[in-house]
């Protein structure tokens, strides 16, 4: 697969979606509510603010988030971990969105997904490899396939 067709032109983009701010302090007490462990140390603060949108733009954002299966390499120099990199990555440079590192259990074992904001209250998780029967899709904390996130990190 070539990886410059990972990349999109900036004019392909959507470019029309609110941009909301919640403080990090804030975040933290979300996360916590959902019973989500922070996988940094406390006094770690990688930013005074994470910006988000609503979900309904999150949906039309999560294709420009979700690969190939065609990437994953079976002796794990791209697995799980780096789907979910890239797109926190790409989310950042592409729409300066957060979109956060999960990781928690699935039908096929411990996995590494990600996790955006879509209000000051509410989180949904979604997996970025399209080799997945739920990828790209948003998907609440408890769901239909079977997937519950249990720690994170920005």
């Amino acid at each position: 697969m070539c990886f410059s067709k990972l990349f999109k032109k900036k004019e392909e983009l959507p470019a029309d979606y609110p941009v909301y701010q919640i403080r990090w302090e804030d975040l933290k007490t979300v996360m916590d509510s959902y019973n989500l462990e922070l996988m940094l140390k406390d006094q770690f603060k990688p930013d005074s603010y994470i910006y988000f949108t609503g979900r309904l733009d999150w949906d039309k954002l999560l294709p420009y988030l979700t690969y190939s299966a065609e990437l994953y390499a079976e002796v794990e120099r791209r697995d799980c971990d780096d789907y979910s990199k890239k797109a926190s990555a790409d989310a950042a440079w592409l729409f300066g969105l957060g979109c956060i590192q999960v990781w928690g259990d699935t039908p096929y074992g411990r996995h590494a997904f990600n996790l955006v904001i879509t209000s000051p209250t509410t989180v949904k998780i979604f997996e970025p490899n399209a080799g997945f029967e739920c990828a790209g899709e948003l998907m609440d904390l408890e769901n239909e396939y079977g997937w519950k996130a249990d720690s994170w990190k920005p």
